[in-house]
């Protein structure tokens, strides 16, 4: 019987090495590319991207670096008659708080507020939910701050 897979994370971090400012993949190469078997280009794991209409280039113009920073995600656009929504992207690198509109941002901050000040339950808040992504953070920061 095989041994079990180790974990994305830890095929990746076994197969790359930081060289400063870059992270040197030495694993296997597909086309000039960094590629691991079931993932595909590591650097789109180390970016949360999983949809496939969501292209990752490399920018620094060394073919084995999988930094993140050093590569631009490019969303596509559907065509002008496709009836899938956009793709939907959060940037990894970017801080919590520039995933967020600033009417998302006021509202995660109020309803963190009424959390504390004990005016709304967390079953009030899960009864009428905000987008997903606001109550995802609202939720992570409440779990923090509490």
């Amino acid at each position: 019987m095989a041994p079990p897979k180790k974990p994305i994370e830890e095929r990746i971090a076994a197969l790359s090495r930081p060289d400063e400012p870059h992270l040197i993949w030495l694993g296997r190469m597909k086309n000039n590319r960094p590629y691991l078997k079931g993932v595909g280009n590591p650097a789109r794991h180390l970016l949360a991207v999983t949809d496939p209409r969501i292209r990752v280039r490399n920018t620094c113009g060394l073919c084995n670096c999988i930094e993140p920073h050093h590569y631009k995600v490019i969303v596509e656009t559907p065509f002008k008659y496709d009836d899938a929504p956009p793709p939907v992207w959060r940037d990894p690198r970017a801080p919590a708080d520039d995933q967020f509109t600033q009417q998302e941002r006021a509202e995660i901050e109020g309803t963190l507020q009424e959390l504390h000040d004990g005016t709304l339950t967390r079953e009030e808040l899960e009864e009428f939910p905000p987008a997903p992504h606001v109550l995802e953070e609202i939720l992570r920061r409440a779990n923090v701050d509490v």
